[in-house]
């Protein structure tokens, strides 16, 4: 039976308090009436002794006064100041009126006095005090005087002492001084000590808003700790009862079930508790009291009790403010009572209703402003918690109010006592923890003690196993049985559930040891079919399943009821179903922005990892520790990757690392030194997954590329952080820099000291060990911004450098800050300087450098030329390159390209800081651009000793490296939340399955979409960059890489978003990707076995446009050889040969291509409606012209200028079908037009895909570089026309390809069809070799990077793997 806490007039209701009172009458009358007599008579003669004493003072005499209510503090000392403050208030607030309790007697007709603060705290006045007992010696007469007076039953003065238990009061004095055992430090305070906690005023400055988020990573606590600090410092905790369930039949002694609603700060939870668990709480802390070393008052806080007067003076405040509630009132909202016969009692007639209301807390605060207002603010009063003793049971409903009114005084004043606050019951009482009030984890949620049954943390061992050894084999209809008294183990857990997640803690240590995202396979249940007992809990997810149990059923109840309204509210968007089937819902008005080319993404990541505060994310295939991320490299290694996040880890950012754990056999990526090479601090923690000896993962991999920053901006594409991947619009052949044509690209750098190798590099700017350095040899601590100055200035003799002349270059210096002069700087070999120079000339020097190079930028560019080697790219923004600013602007302009110039080296090194940014002439035969690996050809020669990562792989004076083109997208807000949950969830996932016990690496925890705050640096940097679209995170994953319980689960919202886009696209379909491999399904070669509908949806769609005799394009660009190294036509190309012949299967060779379907459904002409391209280079090297494909690796569709997707998923069924590589992606659609045209009319195309693919066709064509040429004046505005689609894209791509086939002579080519002609035609020389003029001049025809796929290169040849060789032992399936 529910009640609310205020009782109807009824007569169910009337009867069952005249049961009570009868009951409570008839067992305790005889007891109570002699006990009421013993302790009146003691309080009497304590009275009477202290009239005697101050006869004069009348200030509380009982002619004055109705009633006077005794609170027992017999022989206490409360310092009553913080009670008077709400007095005067209150006082005031009246206007002079009377206060309640001191309302005068019609009948006596006493005058009505005015109290203020000055009657209160004089000290010539006595008091008197005129006990409500003295008039009422019976039962019979206590219930009449109780109308009469102003004195509740509750608090009669004879009732006192088995009213309340005040053994939780201690001296206001005592401060707690140490916290670092499992109990606190007490000692005495004196009185010019201020309060130890910053209390929540307008005046305190000193007071924490909130707790940051990145102290959920923070050491573990045991709970029984008091080291425990789950508050937020100097914010209250106020407590209000909201509801009260009333059930005596089923809770015969504690029928009362409160609703206590809880605030703290901005954060308000409610909790449900009966009287029985408040008396636990009171134990409890009882025991802890009495275990306290409480050291005795001092001299002169025993002075405030000399007297009985201040003894009586604080009785009778403390017993006036009890009366007046501070934080709770009875509002009288029906008949009202008559003021002749009853002065207000909260125990009025039947028929008076009330209703519990709260005060807002800045009310309560306004009172205090008279006295914080002071010069000095005063110490914080502790208020006594008291704790009412009588039964529950004996409560009627008449008197719940003031029940309710006890247990909110007594919570309130027991949870801003900080002694009790941190105690383990307390928490454990109002069901907060270490996760309860961070910040950005949103809503407090809901917390507790539960009991959790083992073996339902991995997957597939969530029933009965019999100890581990069978999977469920054992039991049939016993599983319960058997699980829960043979194998199972219930463990206490700390259960706790947030907007979006849900987890458990450990209480013995305090760690995290699980934490589950909601998602679509979300399912609780209860009782005993579903989980074998009254009591229990079932929670299932797509990757865990747990069984919990209660105390009681009541609890699961609410546990379950919780878990589904979070579900259905605040995790909406993760447990419904989504577009395409994926895990995360569409997010409109969602900023992105788009990068083309890893320099304008590394430089955007850069950024946003130098601006991160809390977090960082890195998910990567390969990620190189020693890359830089802008270039060319001015600040030295400040922007090298591993230095930036050695350098956030040392501010306290936390940086977790996922990469994938390569079969070293097969790939040559070395991300164990990846791993040890970032992880040098507490900080970063890098995991790599899978481990294929356990997991039987061999053949797939973790292919996404993900970075996030605080889980507010998330970096998605196809770019890794590795080497090869940095290139920008111009594709560049060559780096030589500074390099001599007489030195050796190789393992060692000649110097006249000998040869050294990377064990003596730090860095690609020459910081080594060396006889003149041995004293600073760098540090983790000393790679920071400020290095520490130069004691020493160790000389060498005998060596100098060369002087600088016109025309001579440093590699890249850059001019001294203006603070730089400050330190000292570290000795640096410069041109035009000697060794042995002392250091005031060496300063002078640089100075005298540094002013003529300001005067002579101020000039000209001639003297900033002597100084550079960067390459000159003047570029002029219209709206489609404005993308490129950021990545040209640190460009120094200079009038030659790749110059090769000779100069002096000398074996000492430098130290790359900071604080001077000066790159020395020393660096002896290093890159501006590509530093040793980084200068790369794949297709020549893969990566190996990754080790030393400064040394060349490919001799770069012979060699060209090959060129990288790539997509990447960064999106802000939400759908960054989405990112960093996918994140989260694997990391989660690697933690359980290969660290479950190492708490130096946590559980990640998603942070809430509800208080997302952005990075004002970060906006402003991408503020002109951002678009407002549509956007929905896919990915593709399944059990082995997401650690799905099933394991025929799988997720393949990429594929899905493919097909719906391309059926639905009206005009074009724009695609760039690594591969295209896609068939129809059940067709064609043996052992095809492709799955993926990609192909098949272009083929429809593009019959559908032919028929309908309306015009649709479809434009796919893809790298002109797969990415492997070997010679396409030899031996070792086997591997290469394999990928070719897929892509060829899937477009021109064989009956499920495409191209042959088009023409057997009547297509005559395919090239109309779908074209294949790719992409090459050319430049000079050795005054020799030469060529080289770039390689295409972007994964990117743009449909009808309206919609993008950009991920890291290839078109192929490796990343496609979901059961393979892990992979992730972003589907985007504007929100926001400006005028276009689609097939010669008007159209809205969309800002952010419409600008992102006429920037892709005019870097294709060549327009970015040709501003104000008659290139320029080509229209690209149009791409379905038949004047654009024919006469342009695909006339210029035929001229480009002709023109390269006769220069160059390129492989592939279709003039190649047989491995005899490939021999044939290489052994011919290209008109490159034999006349290299005319050929330079034939090549300045070429317009652009765009050429034809050679779709008959090899057409007569099987380019499958042999059965013999080790590709021909792989599965069909690695290949596709």
């Amino acid at each position: 039976m529910s009640q609310p806490n205020v009782p109807n007039n009824t007569s169910a209701n009337n009867n069952e308090t005249q049961q009570l009172q009868d009951a409570s009458t008839a067992t305790l009358a005889s007891n109570l009436q002699q006990f009421q007599v013993r302790r009146h008579r003691r309080s009497i003669s304590q009275l009477m002794a202290s009239m005697a004493e101050y006869p004069a003072d009348d200030a509380y005499r009982p002619t004055h006064y109705a009633g006077y209510i005794n609170r027992g503090y017999d022989g206490l000392d409360i310092d009553s100041s913080y009670l008077f403050a709400q007095y005067e208030a209150m006082t005031e607030a009246r206007n002079g009126a009377a206060l309640p309790p001191y309302a005068p007697d019609p009948h006596n007709g006493h005058q009505n006095y005015h109290i203020d603060a000055n009657d209160v705290d004089d000290d010539d006045d006595d008091e008197v005090f005129k006990d409500c007992a003295d008039d009422a010696t019976t039962p019979e007469d206590t219930e009449v005087t109780m109308h009469h007076n102003r004195c509740l039953p509750e608090f009669q003065f004879s009732m006192v002492d088995s009213e309340y238990d005040e053994t939780l009061a201690f001296p206001d004095s005592v401060t707690i001084l140490s916290t670092l055992g499992d109990k606190p430090v007490l000692v005495e305070r004196k009185e010019t000590d201020d309060d130890e906690e910053d209390y929540d005023d307008e005046n305190s400055v000193l007071m924490r808003q909130e707790i940051p988020f990145t102290s959920i990573y923070g050491p573990s606590v045991k709970f029984n700790s008091f080291q425990r600090k789950v508050f937020i410092p100097g914010r209250e905790i106020h407590v209000r009862i909201v509801d009260t369930e009333r059930s005596v039949t089923t809770h015969l002694l504690n029928p009362n079930l409160y609703t206590i609603e809880l605030t703290h700060g901005t954060f308000k939870w409610t909790i449900k508790r009966r009287y029985k668990h408040f008396n636990s709480l009171h134990q409890q802390l009882s025991f802890f009291r009495t275990s306290l070393n409480i050291p005795f008052p001092s001299r002169a806080h025993k002075e405030k009790r000399t007297t009985l007067k201040a003894a009586a003076s604080q009785m009778a405040d403390e017993s006036t403010l009890k009366d007046l509630p501070a934080h709770t009132k009875v509002k009288h909202s029906s008949t009202p009572t008559n003021n002749n016969n009853n002065n207000g009692c909260a125990s009025g007639a039947a028929g008076t209703v009330a209703t519990i209301m709260s005060p807002t807390h800045s009310s309560i605060l306004s009172s205090f402003t008279p006295r914080r207002s002071q010069r000095k603010r005063k110490k914080k009063k502790r208020k006594l918690p008291r704790f009412p003793n009588r039964p529950e049971s004996l409560i009627t409903v008449e008197h719940l109010p003031v029940r309710i009114k006890q247990l909110e005084d007594y919570l309130y004043n027991l949870l801003n006592i900080s002694l009790y606050r941190y105690h383990h019951e307390t928490l454990n009482f109002v069901e907060v923890s270490n996760v309860s009030f961070v910040t950005g984890l949103g809503i407090k949620g809901k917390e507790g003690v539960i009991l959790k049954r083992t073996g339902s943390t991995r997957p597939g061992q969530a029933g009965c196993n019999f100890f581990g050894c069978f999977q469920r084999n054992c039991c049939v209809r016993c599983n319960y049985f058997c699980s829960d008294v043979v194998c199972g183990t219930w463990r206490n857990r700390w259960f706790f559930v947030k907007e979006t997640c849900f987890g458990y803690v450990r209480p013995t240590d305090g760690s995290i040891r699980a934490v589950i995202l909601f998602d679509q396979g979300f399912d609780v249940s209860t009782g005993i079919y579903q989980t074998g007992m009254r009591k229990g809990l079932q929670v299932l997810t797509n990757s865990r399943h747990i069984v919990l149990k209660c105390w009681t059923r009541r609890k699961c109840k609410e546990w379950m009821q919780y878990l589904k309204n979070t579900a259905h509210t605040y995790a909406r968007d993760f447990t419904c179903p989504n577009p395409h089937m994926s895990y995360a819902p569409m997010r409109a008005n969602t900023q992105a922005v788009w990068y083309v080319d890893g320099a304008q993404y590394m430089a955007a990541v850069a950024d946003g990892l130098e601006a991160a505060t809390e977090e960082i994310y890195i998910a990567d295939w390969w990620l190189s520790p020693e890359i830089y991320m802008k270039r060319p490299a001015l600040d030295g290694d400040y922007w090298r990757l591993d230095k930036i996040l050695l350098r956030k880890a040392m501010q306290g950012v936390k940086v977790f690392v996922l990469l994938y754990k390569e079969v070293e056999m097969a790939l040559g990526i070395n991300s164990y030194y990846s791993k040890s090479t970032l992880a040098k601090h507490e900080n970063i923690k890098v995991m790599r997954h899978p481990d294929h000896a356990r997991g039987g993962i061999l053949l797939w991999a973790h292919h996404e590329k993900i970075v996030v920053i605080d889980q507010a901006y998330a970096f998605i594409g196809g770019i890794d952080l590795c080497y090869g991947r940095w290139d920008d619009r111009s594709h560049r052949l060559t780096d030589l820099g500074s390099i001599s044509t007489a030195s050796v690209s190789g393992s060692a750098r000649c110097t006249p000291s000998g040869f050294f190798s990377k064990d003596e590099e730090d860095s690609a700017f020459g910081s080594r060990k060396s006889s003149r350095n041995a004293h600073h040899e760098s540090s983790a601590k000393e790679q920071t911004l400020s290095p520490p100055p130069v004691k020493e200035e160790p000389t060498i003799s005998g060596m100098e450098l060369r002087a600088l002349k016109p025309g001579d270059r440093l590699l890249i210096p850059e001019l001294l800050s203006a603070n730089s002069t400050e330190l000292e700087i570290e000795t640096t070999a410069l041109e035009g300087m000697k060794l042995n120079t002392p250091e005031m000339e060496r300063k002078n020097m640089l100075d005298r450098l540094k002013n003529n190079a300001m005067k002579g930028a101020r000039i000209g560019k001639d003297f900033v030329q002597r100084l550079t080697t960067t390459e000159a790219q003047e570029t002029t923004e219209d709206e489609e390159n404005v993308a490129e600013k950021a990545a040209d602007e640190t460009v120094i302009p200079d009038a030659t390209t790749e110059a090769e110039v000779a100069m002096s080296s000398t074996s000492n090194g430098m130290n790359a800081t900071t604080s001077t940014q000066i790159l020395s002439s020393e660096f002896y035969g290093q890159a501006k651009y590509w530093f040793g690996k980084d200068y790369s050809n794949f297709i020549l020669k893969d990566w190996m000793n990754l080790n030393a990562p400064f040394v060349d792989i490919i001799d770069r004076t012979t060699t060209p490296r090959m060129p990288w083109h790539d997509v990447g997208i960064c999106v802000v807000g939400a759908s960054a939340r989405d990112v960093a949950r996918h994140f989260i969830q694997r990391w989660n996932a690697m933690k359980l399955e290969k660290l479950r016990d190492n708490v130096r690496f946590p559980y990640l925890m998603p942070k809430s979409y509800h208080q997302i705050r952005l990075n004002a640096h970060l906006q402003q940097l991408q503020q002109r960059r951002q678009q407002s679209v549509t956007c929905q995170l896919l990915r593709s994953v399944s059990a082995w890489s997401c650690g799905f319980i099933e394991a025929d689960l799988v997720e393949q919202s990429i594929h899905d978003a493919y097909i719906e886009t391309i059926t639905k696209a009206q005009h074009y379909v724009y695609i760039e990707n690594q591969f295209f491999i896609t068939m129809q399904l059940g067709m064609g070669v043996p052992g095809n076995n492709v799955r993926n509908q990609i192909g098949e949806t272009l083929f429809k769609r593009i019959v559908r446009a032919h028929k309908e005799r309306k015009r649709f394009r479809v434009y796919v660009i893809m790298p002109l050889l797969p990415g492997f190294e070997g010679d396409v036509g030899g031996n070792t190309g086997i591997a290469v040969r394999a990928i070719t012949h897929w892509n060829y299967a899937s477009i021109s060779r064989g009956r499920t291509a495409i191209l042959t379907r088009l023409q057997e459904a009547g297509i005559t002409a395919p090239e109309n409606y779908i074209s294949f391209h790719s992409l090459r280079n050319h430049s000079y090297l050795n005054n020799t012209p030469i060529t080289e494909l770039i390689y295409v690796h972007s994964k990117l569709l743009i449909a009808d200028d309206r919609v993008v997707i950009c991920g890291s998923a290839n078109i192929n069924d490796r990343s496609m079908i979901g059961k393979r590589d892990s992979e992730i992606a972003a589907i985007m659609m504007d929100e926001e037009y400006e005028d276009g045209r689609m097939n010669g009319k008007k159209y809205p195309s969309g800002i952010f895909a419409g600008r992102l693919r006429k920037y892709l066709f005019k870097e294709h064509l060549g327009l970015l570089d040709s501003e104000g040429s008659t290139r320029s004046d080509m229209n690209i505005s149009d791409p379905v026309c038949d004047q654009f689609w024919h006469n342009t894209w695909r006339r210029i791509s035929t001229r480009n390809t002709e023109i390269y086939d006769e220069v160059f002579k390129c492989i592939p080519t279709d003039f190649v069809k047989t491995f005899a002609s490939l021999r044939k035609y290489q052994e011919e020389q290209p008109l490159s070799k034999t006349e290299p003029e005319l050929a330079a001049k034939r090549a300045t025809e070429i317009q652009g990077h765009l050429v034809n796929l050679p779709l008959e290169f090899l057409n007569k040849e099987v380019l499958t793997p042999p059965g013999t060789s080790k590709e021909g032992l792989i599965p069909t399936s690695v290949w596709t």
